[in-house]
């Protein structure tokens, strides 16, 4: 994917010599119930191995907000002038969509009619208590399926590209290549024995013209957690790796972390106009 724009062209998933648009493949069945590209699909999808790592970074808040403009979302200021953003990647294992990677370019930030946090503490504290919406500006994945069910059901902004993660046993490393081109590479420490609770965050995305927003919960074995951690590698010719690079990547992250062993659980969303608040 090329575009950088919320408002962007979706692609079309190749797929068997055939070119898929994914709103014919897809369509709503029952209050709880989808065909996804002749598949049924049932909510709440649950996940349940999956790894991920994540490392988060502050980035120029003109900057960030001015990506996300036409979202109709505020990026959250950790300092002044200074917003939050998050790289990330999953190895989804055991999962009703299927076993594929995924990763992620994520703003926390909040939703039309929601106050905007304290700097700093308050920032950080609503963030890791899952209470900042975290905006999905892109999830690039490896696998047609769960782009499709990811794009018909959430709204999320996925296509297919490559994607690769090694969760070893001290360090986890996530590449994401689109076209040919890096994009980024991240790492984060591995081997901890934290068991994560539970823990409710609602996920937004833009798609149609709309914003959606999905509340997942997680929770998790073998949480490692590290302030600061290694500097990523971004690309040098991607579109995207420029959005990263105009944002002030690479450089270390404020902290990295990771979780061996996850489970998920997402259920339907709730969709608004862009710009309006949303109910729930």
């Amino acid at each position: 994917m090329q575009d950088t724009r919320i408002l962007y062209a979706e692609q079309c998933v190749s797929a068997a010599e055939q070119e898929q648009v994914t709103d014919t493949l897809c369509s709503k069945t029952h209050e709880r119930e989808y065909q996804i590209n002749g598949q049924t699909v049932t909510l709440p999808v649950n996940v349940n191995n999956a790894a991920m790592l994540m490392n988060v970074f502050t980035v120029n808040t003109a900057k960030a907000q001015a990506l996300i403009a036409d979202s109709g979302f505020k990026v959250v200021e950790i300092l002044p002038g200074k917003a939050l953003m998050q790289l990330l990647a999953v190895d989804y294992r055991e999962n009703d969509l299927g076993d594929y990677n995924e990763a992620a370019i994520v703003f926390p930030v909040t939703t039309p009619g929601e106050s905007k946090p304290l700097p700093f503490f308050g920032a950080l504290s609503r963030m890791m208590r899952g209470q900042l919406g975290n905006f999905v500006y892109r999830m690039p994945v490896n696998q047609g399926f769960t782009t499709h069910a990811g794009r018909f059901i959430w709204g999320f902004p996925k296509w297919v590209c490559h994607v690769d993660i090694d969760f070893g046993p001290k360090t986890a490393f996530a590449q994401f290549h689109d076209e040919g081109h890096a994009v980024f590479s991240i790492s984060a420490p591995t081997g901890g024995k934290t068991v994560a609770k539970p823990q409710r965050a609602p996920s937004l995305a833009i798609r149609n013209k709309q914003a959606w927003k999905t509340i997942g919960i997680t929770e998790g074995e073998g949480l490692s957690f590290k302030l600061g951690g290694q500097v990523p590698e971004i690309g040098e010719k991607h579109p995207l790796a420029m959005v990263l690079r105009n944002l002030g990547l690479p450089k270390k992250p404020l902290f990295s972390l990771s979780i061996r062993k996850a489970k998920m659980q997402f259920d339907g969303p709730e969709v608004v106009s862009i710009g309006e608040p949303f109910e729930r």
